[in-house]
């Protein structure tokens, strides 16, 4: 049985079915042989005068080849070296290994044969390749031929009957390529599923594949699935027809992925596809992609589909994107959606999408940077377009170098944004437009320094003071809506950490506590100049009060001299605010978080939060203390991979090992994998100035079980603890058929019951061709 490099099919049928923008020279044993000097004590060193160069590459000579052999014979007057048994011949990151070469070191000819059950094995870097019959080479001309080449990589073969290379093609004959894993193992014979060519014609200059019919087989027979021939072209300007994917849903057939694609000149190409879903849906796509002088690329895309014989829908993209590594200091990038679905009230699912489209203008100063971009949100669902034309951002970051020699300034930053936007709103639901005008100004001060502690010099006291101020203006028809000024000071103090060991039971028991506060002062301030709210107040100021403590808590218990660690508390973290409110320090709220890994199966994690005191309208509210809200998690997740069996002797059988006991009772190994989680949430909050609360506990299972080697379950389900009954299942079954792989999926609780079946090739070269997919 004759077969193709598996290398160069595996990348033939990739462009033709995925058309990839660059194609692999699979075709690799026409680069392996390169020259250069190399000088070894091993090695046999001609001269030029015992070569005919002419023969050679003339940038780079072979001086220096490295051999070794059993039997060794060398003719002079003829320029020939004759290696026997065992024999290898390396030069460069090449290695020939025969058992017999026969080296003409003055025409510059190699010529290798092989023995039965040892073929001829040449490596070239990281890859390698069998030959079962003879191999020449000429190093002058850059020709040579093989007869039953074999070419084995990670995931497929490819092997020829025979390749040939001359200047200006290769031509290889009787190529096979499969991907079958128990074949490359070399525990079957034949694969299961294989394709086949007669002819396989690779063009150098133009980097171009041709080949004659391809057929597909399956055990050795047949299958109606033919391709006329294979034609791959350049990666610059490649074209082709993509190959059709077949499935069905709802007992209705459907075809996806029909169409073609072709240059339109040496930077762009473009792609029409085509889907059809019964007889009243159909969709059709085209997409022009192109790659212009200096990194600038992108795409248009246009998408139309009929959904029904009385109602469509069309898209129209645009994206471009610029070079990160251009060094041009202006930046243009853009990013076009539009759909015409957002002013029909469909139940299509498009009509829940946002759509955001954004042209920007980026100009790079040395401090500073200018951005003018124009952006439109559209909200399908509510009907709503809001447009800003344009925006600008004017963004200043400046550290004063007449601050460098204070340390408490020295790390002094101040930032500086400005930004102006004009805003057309419209609802084409309520028939409404709006037009708004408004600019930002915001100034930011930080700076940080650090002090040491008193009595102990290691340890560092981090105070960090920042300004924030902010002054926005609004504007409606020339009518002004708002106009005020915000500051907001704060200054952050980070504490050492402290640690504590306390010792118990005489050493053999000790516990560790470490904790990392910090501690948070803010001032805010909001002055409105003007408000066109009337119940608004004319100042507010806040003040505040955050105290941030990470705890962490955990046990040693010392066993042989070493301690081994229960973590109790692994990460638990408070936050409190207090705020001042009529000369009263008052609580505001409260939040907790962390979580604990006991062992590496088990652990949980958990979450809080308390709200006593917010404000509403500019007035003072006490809520109910009742208002909070609690998440809790627990995972348990046990595994049992092998089990471990007593047994009298052992046996293959399909592939798969059996244990027998000293009854022949066969047993084998089932891998288990277990995981159980349980979830509780509960909140409790006003709604509207009513009382509401939130419940839920359920206890969710996964786990995966290995039948056979070749069959696996796995099961997703949770159970609601209060409604005591399941609000979800699903069942997937997995079956491995070598080249094969088959998935049943079925859900038959939850929100969307459905099932669905797979059964498609493995290789990810052909994945897209031979798939066959149904669901309900």
């Amino acid at each position: 049985m004759l077969m193709l490099s598996k290398a160069f099919f595996i990348e033939s049928y990739r462009n033709l079915i995925q058309f990839p923008r660059t194609i692999i020279f699979l075709f690799f044993l026409f680069p392996i042989f390169s020259y250069a000097r190399k000088e070894n004590n091993n090695s046999i060193s001609f001269s030029e005068s015992k070569i005919e160069t002419e023969k050679l590459d003339k940038e780079n000579p072979l001086n220096v080849v490295k051999y070794r052999s059993n039997i060794q014979e060398h003719n002079v007057e003829k320029g020939k070296s004759y290696l026997n048994g065992n024999a290898l011949i390396e030069y460069l990151d090449t290695k020939i290994e025969a058992d017999s070469i026969e080296f003409n070191w003055k025409k510059g000819y190699i010529h290798a044969t092989g023995k039965k059950n040892h073929p001829i094995y040449i490596q070239k870097g990281d890859r390698k390749y069998s030959i079962y019959r003879l191999f020449h080479l000429d190093l002058g001309e850059k020709k040579w031929n093989a007869k039953e080449i074999y070419i084995q990589e990670k995931d497929h073969v490819i092997i020829a009957n025979s390749i040939k290379e001359e200047k200006n093609y290769s031509l290889m004959e009787k190529v096979i390529y499969t991907a079958d894993p128990l074949f490359i193992e070399k525990k079957e014979i034949y694969p299961d599923f294989y394709l086949k060519t007669n002819y396989l014609k690779y063009f150098h200059k133009k980097k171009s594949i041709f080949t004659g019919p391809v057929f597909f087989y399956l055990y050795r027979v047949p299958i109606p699935l033919v391709f006329p021939f294979l034609y791959i072209p350049d990666s610059i300007s490649s074209y082709g027809i993509p190959f059709p994917r077949f499935g069905i849903k709802n007992k209705k057939i459907s075809i996806e992925n029909i169409g073609i694609f072709f240059p339109i000149s040496n930077y762009f190409n473009c792609r029409i596809n085509g889907s059809i879903y019964g007889i009243d849906k159909w969709k059709l796509k085209t997409e022009i992609e192109y790659k212009l002088k200096y990194g600038d690329n992108g795409f248009l895309f246009f998408d139309y589909q009929s959904i029904s014989k009385k109602d469509f829908d069309y898209q129209l993209k645009w994206k471009h994107n610029q070079d990160i590594k251009s060094n041009s200091e202006i930046k243009f990038n853009a990013d076009m959606n539009y759909h015409n679905q957002f002013t029909k009230k469909t139940n299509s699912s498009i009509n829940k999408e946002v759509n955001i489209s954004n042209i920007s203008l980026i100009k790079k100063f040395q401090e500073s940077f200018l951005k003018i971009e124009t952006y439109m949100i559209q909200n399908l669902q509510k009907g709503e377009t809001d447009l800003k034309v344009p925006k600008i951002n004017l963004s200043i970051r400046k550290k004063p170098f007449f601050l460098n020699k204070n340390p408490f300034l020295r790390q002094f930053v101040m930032d500086y944004k400005v930004s102006a936007s004009n805003s057309i709103y419209q609802n084409k639901i309520e028939k409404r437009t709006d037009i708004q005008t408004e600019i930002n100004n915001t100034i930011n001060l930080s700076t940080y320094y650090i002090l040491p502690v008193h009595y102990y010099p290691y340890l560092n006291l981090k105070i960090s003071p920042k300004i924030h101020y902010k002054g926005s203006s609004t504007w409606y028809f020339f009518s002004c809506k708002s106009l005020f000024q915000a500051i907001n000071i704060s200054m952050d103090v980070l504490f050492p950490s402290i640690e504590r060991i306390f010792v118990m039971n005489k050493r053999y028991l000790l516990l560790r506590y470490k904790m990392e506060p910090m501690l948070s002062f803010n001032f805010g301030s909001f002055f409105p100049i003007f408000i066109h709210q009337e119940e608004e107040e004319k100042n507010s100021i806040k003040k505040r009060i955050h105290l941030t403590l990470d705890n962490n808590f955990e046990l040693k218990i010392k066993n042989n001299r070493e301690y081994e660690k229960i973590k109790i508390l692994e990460s638990f973290q408070m936050k409190s605010s207090y705020v001042f409110e009529e000369e009263f320090l008052k609580l505001e709220n409260f939040y907790f978080a962390g979580y604990t890994d006991f062992t590496k199966y088990l652990g949980i994690k958990y979450e809080g939060r308390i709200d006593f005191y917010e404000k509403e309208n500019c007035k003072s509210i006490f809520l109910d203390k009742k208002k909070f809200k609690f998440d809790f998690s627990l995972r348990y997740h046990l595994i049992k991979n092998q089990m471990n069996f007593l047994y009298e002797k052992e046996g293959i059988n399909s592939y798969e090992c059996f244990l027998f006991d000293k009854d022949n009772y066969a047993k084998y190994p089932i891998p288990l994998d277990l995981r159980i989680d349980f979830h509780s949430n509960y909140e409790n909050k006003n709604n509207n100035n009513k009382p509401y609360s939130l419940n839920n506990n359920f206890l969710s299972i996964n786990g995966s079980i290995g039948l056979t080697k070749y069959w696996k379950i796995e099961i997703h389900t949770d159970y609601d603890l209060f409604k005591k009954r399941i609000t979800f299942a699903n069942i997937i079954f997995y079956r491995d058929l070598r080249s094969f792989k088959m998935n049943f999926n079925w859900s038959p609780m939850g929100k969307t019951p459905f099932w669905s079946f797979f059964i498609g090739i493995k290789d990810p070269n052909l994945s897209n061709i031979i798939q066959y997919k149904e669901t309900n």
